[in-house]
């Protein structure tokens, strides 16, 4: 442990929380990648073209970090660490999640937040490395990658015509919800009688994912929810989704309301959160 202790000294508290997260042995190898598991993640959208199933899991990524550690590329390693300290939020108690979310083993397949562009960008360069020089890929020669808007709201609408949301045009169907946003029914609605403007109070948006008039805390695990027609998970909602535009992300999270979970919905981000992530697609070089 002593190099953990000299690299939390140089670099500060967002580097030791992360850093923590790991079994800091060089002679781990563990945590290495499966390449078939990432062919098995993939659904074909276009010709040429993929997508992952899920949104990069917390797991998928602590693997990348792994392998960077294990192959002392310290420099990229401290570059793409994940800013757990965004969880912490005056008006909500998240300090457990500050310590917990990205390392602990029950968030493992919970979707990876609070990392920046830069770090999806890399993220997706190391991963087409890994599966280009790995003699298990289904490809010869392929290229991960953030979608563009168009290619996002194609796949997002699993071959559906003019629907708002991936499962169709309406927000509940059956009075289900259908992905993780926050919920505002009428109980939440109220009008200031100074202004006469319609606010919405939150405190009452507490429970658990998929039931029936809430949803999760914070995240649901990637594969939660129904897929599209497409097979694609939660393309609605639970994270807002990176795409190539640097500071734009598609169709909504944990924190965004109905109307902002629509595959039309774009918000932006300046930084790195935690109600954004990202999904990577593939692109076929050669097959």
């Amino acid at each position: 442990m002593k190099n953990l202790k000299v690299i939390v000294i140089s670099f500060g508290l967002i580097s030791a929380i992360t850093l923590m997260s790991f079994n800091m042995r060089k002679d781990s190898k563990s945590k290495t990648i499966n390449i078939k598991e990432i062919d098995k993640s993939l659904v074909k959208i276009k010709d040429k073209l993929y997508a992952g199933k899920f949104e990069v899991s917390n797991k998928l990524y602590r693997e990348f970090l792994h392998d960077l550690m294990i192959k002392n590329k310290k420099e990229l390693y401290l570059q793409v660490l994940v800013d757990s300290l965004n969880w912490r939020d005056k008006t909500a108690y998240n300090e457990p999640f500050v310590e917990l979310y990205f390392r602990h083993p029950a968030y493992s397949n919970y979707p990876l937040v609070n990392v920046s562009y830069e770090s999806a960008i890399k993220y997706c360069d190391w991963l087409t490395d890994t599966y280009n020089s790995s003699p298990n890929k289904k490809f010869k020669k392929v290229k991960f990658r953030l979608p563009t808007e168009p290619e996002w709201e194609f796949a997002a609408k699993g071959g559906l015509e003019n629907c708002e949301y991936a499962w169709g045009n309406r927000l509940l169907l059956d009075n289900k919800i259908n992905c993780n946003f926050r919920y505002v029914g009428d109980e939440n609605l109220e009008i200031d009688t100074i202004t006469n403007k319609i606010v919405v109070d939150y405190t009452n948006n507490t429970g658990i994912a998929g039931t029936l008039n809430d949803n999760a805390d914070i995240t649901a695990p990637v594969d939660s929810y129904k897929p599209n027609k497409y097979g694609l998970y939660n393309m609605c909602g639970n994270i807002s989704e990176m795409i190539q535009v640097k500071g734009i992300s598609k169709g909504g999270g944990w924190k965004s309301p109905g109307g902002d979970v629509k595959i039309k919905s774009k918000a932006k981000y300046n930084k790195s959160a935690v109600d954004v992530g990202f999904r990577y697609f593939m692109e076929i070089i050669e097959e």
